[in-house]
């Protein structure tokens, strides 16, 4: 089971996660949101997860691919979720699709990312209308948090999963919660 912990703005918090079993790092690298980072602040974000065992994952809303590049080369990174692109996507960058289940992914490098219409608002999918991808690898995200991530793994069968807000405390990340989600995450694989 993968985990990934989004919106990370602190190079502490990548360390910690990466040593505690987070697989994957991402930061936000638009600039706007609550939990944007700068380059310079995602350089040492990138270098604690690495160092730490975790893949970075550059995650950018409406970004234009000569942005996503430059930004990647200055990183050090290859792993990219991206939102709304406004133009085609560097091919040599891997990719995680947003709610794209039927893109083309290249074996071993590129994932699918399941998650609400409001693609990064921390709402839950809407179960009613979801069906999980069967034949790709996926990640689910979207209002997980410690308390439900087992039961989602169990019900959906995700390759692994994606969380924000459902590991913060008054809009910060919390080690607790990081600690809580990824046992409940590893714990639902043991059944």
């Amino acid at each position: 089971m993968f985990i990934k912990i989004c919106g990370v703005r602190d190079p502490e918090i990548a360390a910690f996660a990466a040593q505690n079993g987070t697989h994957y790092i991402g930061m936000i690298l638009t600039p706007g949101f609550r939990r944007s980072v700068t380059l310079a602040r995602a350089r040492k974000i990138a270098e604690a997860a690495r160092k730490n065992g975790a893949t970075p994952v550059g995650v950018f809303v409406a970004a234009n691919s000569l942005i996503i590049e430059s930004s990647c080369h200055y990183l050090g990174i290859d792993l990219v979720q991206a939102y709304q692109l406004s133009s085609e996507f560097p091919e040599h960058l891997k990719r995680i699709f947003i709610n794209e289940p039927e893109a083309s992914l290249r074996p071993d490098l590129d994932f699918l990312l399941m998650e609400s219409k409001k693609a990064g608002s921390g709402e839950r999918i809407d179960e009613s209308s979801f069906s999980p991808p069967l034949t790709k690898p996926w990640f689910i995200a979207g209002g997980l948090n410690p308390e439900n991530v087992k039961e989602i793994i169990m019900r959906y069968r995700p390759d692994g999963v994606d969380v924000s807000s459902g590991v913060e405390k008054d809009g910060t990340k919390n080690r607790e919660l990081i600690l809580q989600f990824i046992e409940g995450a590893k714990n639902s694989c043991l059944m």
